[in-house]
């Protein structure tokens, strides 16, 4: 099989299944016991914890979530705000942070949806216009989930900070996370939600950063673990594959970058030299995403198509695919002929450019394919 929906999510590296094993198996206790066994990995977790925040530069508290999604509704609902403040969010977010946005507008907030360039990345001269001193929360992805487009965290911060200086400033890193290199405390970003599932680590864990200072409601009460912020016992488990993983890659991070930059690069020049009828919508600067709208076929046919030859793609974000809707079809004006042929490559380092060969002259088959049974 050749996976290419990386973005998706990854396969389970080996420290991971280690890790599930002995803090799930074997050292199973509650950290919120008080027997040594139990005390012991109440240490394993701040462990973690410190690891993370260490891996991310970052200065202040990291809470460990059941996933990025319920970190972004953390930041939005936890954040401090009034109905005659103003919320500002990017239009490409992911849908776990453009819902909370529209049930706040619907609940009478003051929330602006800030436009996009063609490829996905925020466009800064009309998100200016909507900057005003009233303002209380942002919320930017750092990569584009659907595009990959990389956005200037620190140029944001400043942006916001000089109009708004109380206002939260949020990032989505989800996409970010080992596929650019971050550093929250030259950001300045405030809050800062990931995922262990899109590094090679398990489902069901996530976390969300807070700079220092910040001080934000929790969403869920009850027995106070996560210094209250996050009540539920903790899945060690998981919390624990997922810094191991994150310290594994945190080393091969300049080798990894390159083989995706390799990848990509080798897909970018098969688009444009043979096949230039189809669009390219992702930037130079995608760390690992190649979003392509293909011309006069239904991007959800090819994807069920190169199935066939054991290659699974993406038609964008997981969440909004299950929908049926991608946002791009509207955010980035398609004509009539690429509208709906949107498909999402997210490649990983365990990719290879042999993959990458043998992919393209299957979406050729399947594109002449489609084509001509449209025409018949």
């Amino acid at each position: 099989m050749i996976y290419f929906d990386n973005a998706a999510t990854t396969p389970l590296d080996e420290i991971a299944i280690d890790a599930l094993k002995k803090y799930g198996v074997e050292n199973f206790y509650n950290p919120s016991a008080l027997y040594k066994e139990a005390l012991e990995n109440s240490r394993v977790l701040n462990a973690a914890r410190e690891n993370v925040l260490k891996i991310l530069h970052g200065n202040g508290d990291f809470v460990f979530t059941a996933s990025g999604t319920e970190a972004d509704n953390m930041a939005i609902y936890g954040a401090k705000k009034t109905k005659k403040s103003r919320i500002i969010v990017s239009a490409g977010e992911h849908s776990a942070m453009i819902n909370p946005a529209t049930d706040l507008l619907n609940k009478g907030y003051d929330v602006k949806f800030a436009p996009l360039n063609s490829d996905g990345s925020l466009n800064y001269d009309e998100f200016k216009k909507l900057l005003n001193p009233d303002v209380s929360f942002v919320s930017v992805m750092h990569v584009n989930n659907e595009t990959g487009a990389v956005n200037d965290l620190n140029r944001l911060v400043k942006t916001v900070k000089s109009v708004a200086p109380d206002a939260l400033v949020h990032s989505d890193g989800v996409q970010a996370l080992m596929k650019v290199r971050v550093n929250l405390i030259n950001t300045g970003v405030d809050l800062y939600s990931v995922s262990a599932h899109k590094v090679h680590a398990p489902r069901g864990v996530g976390g969300l950063y807070i700079k220092k200072g910040v001080r934000i409601n929790p969403l869920i009460l009850g027995g106070g673990q996560e210094k209250g912020m996050r009540s539920a016992t903790e899945n060690l488990a998981g919390i624990v594959a997922f810094s191991e993983v994150l310290t594994k890659y945190d080393k091969s991070f300049a080798r990894d970058a390159e083989t995706r930059k390799e990848l990509l690069s080798c897909l970018r020049n098969a688009f444009i030299n043979e096949m230039p009828e189809h669009v390219i919508l992702s930037p130079e600067n995608s760390p690992h995403i190649l979003m392509v709208a293909l011309k006069g076929v239904r991007g959800e046919v090819v994807l069920h198509a190169l199935e066939d030859y054991g290659i699974l793609i993406g038609v964008g974000s997981a969440c909004s695919s299950k929908k049926g809707i991608n946002k791009f079809q509207s955010l980035l004006n398609l004509d009539d002929e690429h509208k709906e042929g949107i498909i999402r490559i997210s490649v990983s380092e365990t990719n290879t450019l042999a993959e990458c060969a043998f992919f393209i002259e299957k979406l050729k088959e399947c594109t002449a394919k489609l084509t001509e049974y449209k025409r018949i």
